[in-house]
């Protein structure tokens, strides 16, 4: 699958509370809660010229009381660049756009048919996130705003909740979209980690990714996150490409 097909693919599992186009672009808002469901998403023509387009961006977003924001996706270093958004990412670089850390997106093609079990520990499923998944979700190490559940339930997911002595030990959500299961908010609580529990959420979302049709998963990690980018390539993950987010600078060109 083509990084432009993978991203537009993904866009609609965390799609934000409103959506917009600009020829093929896609602008999306959803009351500041998470980069993805705040940013626009620059693949395709936007049907106007780059500097008429990011103005109509920043205008967009501004008007909804949020900073202009564009998702710009990029080839893996060490590969030919083939997929044009760098012309995005040379005109924020022209006008001194902020950019924040590189997010690797990696793909699975073998998925499992059902995950191991792990002695001790309950699977629970659900269509919405049910309190003790809240509570363990924490975007970015930060409590979640008030906007968090309208945009975490913007598109169908399926929610599991790990549960081992009494309480809820890891959560994760898995979005189906055609043939694609995209994996997020896996999560692990202190105490529980590096025991398997990581690899046994994972495995279970890909396997109920599988249920319902997909062939392919993917997932996002932050590319400096070497222990997650490990335990991913463990399961089978491979590297595909990576993006970052690019917003004004206050005291630059905006």
């Amino acid at each position: 699958m083509d990084i432009a097909t993978l991203q537009r693919l993904s866009a609609r599992t965390w799609p934000g509370l409103e959506q917009d186009r600009l020829g093929e672009w896609e602008l999306r808002a959803g009351a500041g809660f998470t980069a993805r469901a705040n940013s626009a998403l620059p693949i395709g023509r936007p049907g106007v010229e780059l500097d008429e387009a990011m103005h109509r961006v920043s205008g967009w977003y501004s008007a909804r009381g949020l900073t202009p924001r564009v998702q710009v996706p990029s080839e893996l270093p060490g590969t030919d660049p083939a997929v044009g958004f760098e012309q995005v990412d040379a005109w924020c670089d022209a006008r001194g756009w902020l950019a924040e850390p590189w997010t690797l997106v990696m793909v699975r093609n073998e998925l499992p048919a059902a995950a191991a079990p792990v002695e001790g520990v309950q699977l629970h499923w659900a269509d919405t996130p049910e309190a003790a998944w809240l509570n363990l979700y924490h975007y970015r190490a930060a409590e979640l705003p008030s906007a968090a559940v309208q945009v975490i339930t913007a598109a169908p997911a399926r929610y599991l909740t790990a549960h081992a002595d009494d309480a809820a030990i890891g959560i994760g959500r898995a979005a189906v979209v055609e043939n694609l299961v995209v994996l997020t908010a896996i999560e692990v609580a202190a105490g529980y980690r590096r025991q398997g529990h990581g690899t046994a959420i994972i495995e279970a979302l890909a396997a109920d990714g599988a249920l319902r049709g997909a062939t392919l998963s993917a997932l996002q990690v932050f590319a400096h996150n070497a222990p997650a980018v490990r335990l991913y390539r463990s399961r089978g993950y491979r590297d595909h490409h990576r993006y970052r987010y690019r917003t004004p600078n206050n005291a630059g060109d905006g």
